[in-house]
């Protein structure tokens, strides 16, 4: 509480606490949903589908920086280590996702970017995301599947021109009318 006149106090900060909390909340339903629709087309026998996480996380990264991108990736690889049928290290899709975010967080810009931006951000942080994975294989003598990882990032990266600017827009939204 602090003292803003005579009889008069305030308390800073407490509406912009319960606005960040539902921005927060947006970016983490959106990435349940993501995470829902990646095991959809799973379940449907889609081997290699985009990776509808690093999406929103990219969005998030973009529009707040690589703290929130980090912090996305964080929230969103535990998601997908928690979901069946989880065949990685726990934690591991996580700390990736993490540094994934953070890295896609490195191309925010305040004045905006151009339309194509997201493709090369969306593509380094899935690169990014992929790299620890794959030396893990490498290392202990698993085969890597290059065909499906190139369709995968290929697909992540022409469905982030189309998604992320749709998500930084809704988040762009929800700041204009102050819900966020």
């Amino acid at each position: 509480m602090s003292r803003v006149g005579p009889g008069v106090s305030s308390r800073v900060g407490s509406g912009a606490g319960a606005l960040l909390r539902l921005r927060w909340s947006v970016r983490v339903l959106a990435v349940l949903l993501a995470l829902t629709l990646v095991l959809a087309l799973a379940a449907r026998g889609v081997l290699a589908p985009p990776d509808l996480v690093l999406l929103v996380v990219v969005a998030a990264a973009l529009v707040s920086g690589s703290r929130a991108g980090a912090g996305l990736g964080l929230v969103g690889g535990w998601l997908l280590d928690l979901a069946p049928p989880g065949g990685e290290p726990l934690g591991l899709t996580a700390l990736t996702l993490g540094a994934a975010g953070w890295v896609a967080g490195t191309a925010h810009r305040r004045a905006g970017h151009p339309w194509w931006w997201p493709v090369p951000v969306v593509a380094l942080a899935f690169l990014t995301s992929r790299l620890v994975p794959v030396l893990l294989d490498l290392a202990v003598g698993r085969p890597v599947a290059w065909g499906s990882l190139t369709w995968q990032l290929v697909a992540t990266a022409t469905l982030g021109l189309v998604v992320v600017p749709l998500l930084e827009r809704l988040d762009a939204a929800l700041v204009r009318r102050r819900w966020a």
